[in-house]
């Protein structure tokens, strides 16, 4: 289906990470593909997609990667690919963005969109840089933008991002959203560091006031113990998630358990340290997809509702 590249080639097409059966030897085929299919059983019960937020390289369906930070040796290798607007570089335009979309092969693609200018480098002047007085105002101007830049023949479909309070912030820009070519599909920003009951109250308060249609993705939500029970209990809250949190434990000495705590753990070092680390990203991943599951029996009981979280 295309030609296999040597081992550490840079691959320049994503039809560079395609093999035929017949270029593998090692890796017996149907054996590969008989285990990856026990694999799809558990990602298919599972009600929420889990994005790799990370470089690290090997085949996890789901991941997101940067504007201007995106790898294509990992981001290829993955089926499904949002490309962010990368929040922390204010520099990154809207045209920045969907032309680097196309470069990349995403599948989907985050308007731009601006922290509080206070938490950027004091050597942009954000007013200058955005036109506006707020990360607020200045999001919901690069919004407009970006539904006046995006072509649906040329792009992929998109992500428009969202400030918490988030009821607050879609009423600035739902009528925007509904009156464009665009799906309602939002990006739940700026909960990062947040606790799951936060971001439970925030998702759900948000959920109510714009209906069950909307997909909602959680960006940089972790996948603790109450954020994975809340979602067995309501798996139509979010559609999807993604965490940098397996890779940045993975790099830095460790291990997140199936509670999403680092736990001490020592990777080799040397050349194709990347590809070893990404099979034990894959692996907390699968993990999470698990606890999400009717396959996985910690929850059984005493599940809790909604309500005990807000």
């Amino acid at each position: 289906m295309g030609k296999r590249p040597e081992i550490g080639a840079y691959a320049e097409e994503v039809e560079d990470f395609h093999a035929d059966p017949d270029d593998l030897e090692i890796f017996d085929p149907n054996l590969v593909l008989g285990y990856f299919q026990r694999l799809e059983l558990i990602l298919e019960k599972c009600p929420v997609n889990i994005y790799a937020a990370s470089s690290l390289k090997h085949p996890w369906p789901y991941r997101l990667q940067k504007a201007g930070e995106c790898a294509p040796a990992s981001f290829w290798r993955s089926q499904h690919r949002i490309l962010d607007s990368n929040i922390t570089d204010p520099r990154v335009t809207n045209e920045d963005i969907l032309e680097e979309a196309i470069q990349k092969d995403a599948t989907a693609v985050v308007a731009k969109d601006y922290l509080p200018f206070h938490l950027y480098d004091r050597k942009f002047d954000l007013e200058e840089l955005t036109g506006a007085t707020s990360h607020r105002e200045a999001t919901t101007q690069s919004i407009q933008e970006f539904i006046d830049l995006h072509d649906p023949d040329r792009h992929p479909p998109a992500y428009i991002p969202l400030q918490p309070p988030y009821v607050d912030h879609i009423q600035d820009i739902r009528e925007i959203v509904v009156d464009s070519h665009l799906e309602e599909k939002y990006m739940l920003g700026g909960l990062k560091n947040a606790n799951p009951k936060r971001r439970i109250s925030e998702a759900q308060a948000l959920r109510d006031e714009i209906g069950s249609d909307p997909d909602l993705h959680g960006l940089g939500w972790g996948l603790s113990d109450a954020l994975v029970e809340s979602l067995r209990h309501n798996p139509d809250l979010i559609e999807s998630v993604d965490n940098s949190g397996p890779s940045q434990a993975i790099l830095n000495g460790g291990l997140l358990d199936k509670h999403w705590q680092k736990q001490p753990f020592g990777l080799v070092e040397g050349q194709m340290r990347n590809s070893v680390a990404g099979a034990f990203e894959f692996g907390i991943l699968l993990q999470a997809t698990h606890r999400l599951t009717k396959y996985n029996t910690e929850f059984t009981t005493n599940q809790k509702s909604i309500s005990d979280y807000q």
